[in-house]
């Protein structure tokens, strides 16, 4: 962290001013109470307005005089650009303004919330959780084939050491009490930080969105510019860190065997005995966590969706900018025409040519003349002395052809008694009667099939025909293909 730097961001982030408002206690116990503790992460201006009129009644008669502003007031105040606490926007689905929260907002309600004072430190559980990501860093960051069988060797080894152990004594190792609590805690203090990270995640998309109508009303802005902004911009958020991790949870998320196993594993845990004796208010985020999740992940699908819609809608505007400016110049050139049809011009000059003109005609075709017709009605064919043997015929009647269906049969027979067969194997089974034809036939197939390949680490003599000729060339090797998912 460097000093100017500190500096800079202290000055200008949302955050440390909501922390330093004077009104920070209203802001933060309001926006905790309506979005945090109800699990929402929008909420629309006319309930958003009344909840804060009552809250501030509430307030009114327990510290009189400190908070002397309208609902309105704060509202409008939480949202402007000096600001920034709340994000107020239009909905698709309705014509009433609606309120989110601001990733300025999430990180000082995370802040304040992480000092409030814990009902314990869950130190075992977050030391096992280091010792397990830095195992999960090793075994798979790791290409080394043997590492990874010698650790799923041990893991079969302990798995299997414990069911030996419950079937001798009947007995299960339990968590206690501490245990279940401390990471149930812990899980709930992630789904927290999760939910809040997603507003970081929005927030590039919008940022996004709203450079290209930035670049939109630019009047230099050419389109393939700013096509090709907007394209790189989402590639290079989708191919980076963040885009990575949001888009493997969102295909995560969208699983419905996913889901109902998260909703299995909620279930199951709400129904532990250690856990009935907590407050509501402690297990009410985990308890809505599926919901939540698939409500903040959509909203960033959706900004991605709109993002996609302000590039289809500045293509239409600027194709459609185009059609009207050919038609008011095609409409001009009209008027004109029409306007000189009825004025009569006068005798003087208004062109003329400082050299004389130079024709070119590169394309200029002579006069038609009538074609001259050759005739041979005078002319007497001469008698032809060809000898045609019977040897000279030969060569006609002696083509054959090379039935593809019959190789690739003969290839489909020896691969059912044997996974893998090359060519040379072929051909010793069946020996090559039609010479080069029928070998480059074999060839052909092996090209066409993804499953089979040529090798050219190594070399096989194949005969053709029974004169005894020997081709030398790479091993074609003939594979079974892979059965297809679902076959």
């Amino acid at each position: 962290m460097h000093h100017d730097d500190l500096l800079s961001s202290l000055q200008q982030s949302a955050a440390i001013k909501l922390l330093q408002s004077q009104n920070a206690p209203l802001i933060l116990s309001f926006l905790v109470d309506q979005f945090k503790q109800k699990q929402r992460s929008t909420i629309p201006h006319t309930e958003m307005l009344e909840n804060l009129t009552a809250y501030l009644e509430a307030l009114q008669e327990s510290h009189p005089g400190r908070y002397s502003g309208t609902a309105v007031s704060y509202l409008r105040l939480w949202c402007d650009d000096a600001h920034r606490f709340l994000r107020r926007y239009y909905d698709s689905s309705s014509d009433d303004p609606v309120y989110e929260l601001t990733p300025d907002s999430e990180r000082a309600i995370a802040w304040v919330e992480d000092l409030q004072k814990s009902e314990f430190v869950g130190t075992e559980s977050r030391f096992l959780r280091i010792f397990d990501l830095l195992q999960e860093i090793v075994i798979y960051g790791t290409v080394d084939v043997a590492t990874r069988l010698e650790q799923l060797e041990k893991e079969k080894a302990e798995i299997q050491a414990q069911i030996e152990a419950i079937q001798a004594t009947g007995q299960i190792e339990q968590y206690s009490q501490t245990q279940i609590k401390e990471r149930f805690f812990e899980a709930n203090d992630v789904a927290r930080r999760l939910l809040g990270d997603f507003r970081e995640v929005e927030e590039n998309f919008r940022l996004i969105a709203r450079q290209v109508q930035t670049q939109q009303l630019a009047t230099e802005a050419r389109k393939g510019h700013i096509v090709g902004h907007v394209l790189d911009a989402d590639a290079a958020l989708k191919e980076s860190d963040q885009g990575r991790s949001f888009y493997a949870f969102w295909e995560f998320l969208i699983s419905t065997r996913r889901q109902e196993e998260l909703q299995e594993l909620l279930t199951a845990v709400y129904q532990l005995p250690d856990l009935q004796q907590l407050d509501s208010t402690q297990t009410l985020r985990l308890r809505r966590l599926k919901r939540s999740l698939v409500d903040a992940a959509a909203k960033i699908v959706e900004s991605n969706r709109r993002l996609g819609e302000q590039l289809r809608k500045l293509l239409d505007e600027q194709n459609l900018a185009e059609a009207r400016r050919v038609m008011d110049l095609t409409m001009e050139i009209k008027q004109m025409a029409v306007r000189l049809a009825v004025e009569s011009l006068d005798d003087k000059t208004w062109l003329w040519v400082e050299d004389g003109p130079a024709i070119d005609m590169p394309l200029e075709r002579p006069l038609w003349s009538p074609p001259s017709v050759t005739s041979f009605a005078d002319v007497e064919p001469a008698t032809e002395t060809l000898d045609l043997s019977v040897s000279d015929l030969a060569v006609l009647f002696s083509q054959f052809f090379i039935d593809k269906s019959r190789l690739r049969r003969r290839v489909a027979t020896l691969l059912a008694q044997r996974p893998v067969v090359t060519l040379g194997e072929i051909a010793a089974h069946y020996p090559l009667t039609q010479g080069l034809a029928e070998l480059l036939t074999y060839i052909l197939l092996a090209t066409d099939d993804e499953a089979h390949h040529i090798d050219e680490s190594g070399w096989e003599e194949i005969v053709l025909g029974e004169n005894g000729r020997i081709i030398r060339l790479p091993r074609i090797v003939f594979k079974n293909a892979l059965p297809r998912d679902g076959e």
